[in-house]
């Protein structure tokens, strides 16, 4: 009897501790698999579909204020020039 409480208590454990392990990899991948790159300096932080722009306002969706994107780089401009690795020298200032 005293075994086979060991063996329910042991089979128990490891049923936690895997179902513990899968899930906390599920909430990684979803993590990563929703976080979406945009190329528009604001977006909203409940993530509605169609609700990055690139000026400040509104959601049209669920009207939270558009929050700074944090990945947004802001495209370099026709008149840039590339000068040494990293640099940028505005053609058009120097002209």
């Amino acid at each position: 009897m005293k075994i086979k409480n060991i063996f329910s208590a042991l089979a128990l454990v490891l049923s936690l501790a895997g179902f513990a392990a899968c899930t906390e990899q599920t909430s990684k991948e979803t993590t990563e698999t929703t976080r979406k790159v945009t190329d528009k300096a604001y977006t909203c932080p409940m993530h509605c579909e169609g609700s990055a722009s690139n000026e400040p306002g509104k959601c049209p969706v669920c009207e939270m204020d558009l929050e700074k994107n944090p990945d947004y780089v802001p495209p370099v401009s026709p008149s840039a020039d590339i000068t040494q690795e990293g640099t940028i020298a505005d053609t058009a200032a120097t002209k």
